[in-house]
């Protein structure tokens, strides 16, 4: 675990990831209460369940935004693949190696990079904890980074780590 202090106060943890949601070639599972389709917007709402392969996202609401290709001859619209997610309330992500909660979770597929801001929670199975109210994990990388700004007397928003023995 490598620590680096700046202005911010920026932690780093790093586990080994073996999924991607919406990033591999595995079948993607949906479950939410409603559904709305426009274009390249899917919005789900209430108890919004999204899994692929060993990841999974959840959330009160869900925008899944997708690349819109041309119209096939038939004049239906044709769409590509998922480029962003924006998860808002109880996000949740899980893998075997993390588990991550905060009010609302980004994934940017492209740059492969999931961002969670507000009460952000980090557990690790080997017992490491992080508190912060920003992170940002690479997907790609497998890399944590996680900040939080600290102002004045009140520093309740800086980042907390606890390793366990061993680590």
């Amino acid at each position: 675990m490598r620590i680096i202090l700046s202005a911010l106060m920026v932690g780093t943890l790093s586990t080994p990831v073996h999924a991607q949601v919406f990033g591999g070639d595995e079948p993607i599972k949906i479950l939410a209460e409603k559904a709305t389709y426009d274009g390249g917007l899917t919005v789900l709402v209430g108890n919004v369940d999204v899994t692929q392969g060993i990841a999974r996202i959840r959330s009160d609401q869900m925008n899944i935004y997708r690349s819109e290709a041309d119209s096939d001859t038939g004049g239906s619209l044709k769409l590509g693949a998922v480029n962003r997610i924006d998860a808002r309330g109880n996000f949740h992500y899980t893998t075997p190696e993390n588990n991550v909660t905060g009010d609302r979770g980004v994934y940017e597929r492209d740059k492969g990079i999931i961002t969670v801001t507000g009460n952000v929670k980090v557990r690790q199975p080997g017992g490491n904890t992080a508190t912060t109210d920003k992170l940002v994990y690479n997907v790609k990388t497998e890399a944590i980074r996680f900040s939080g700004q600290c102002q004045g007397d009140d520093c309740s928003g800086r980042p907390t780590i606890r390793l366990s023995p061993g680590n």
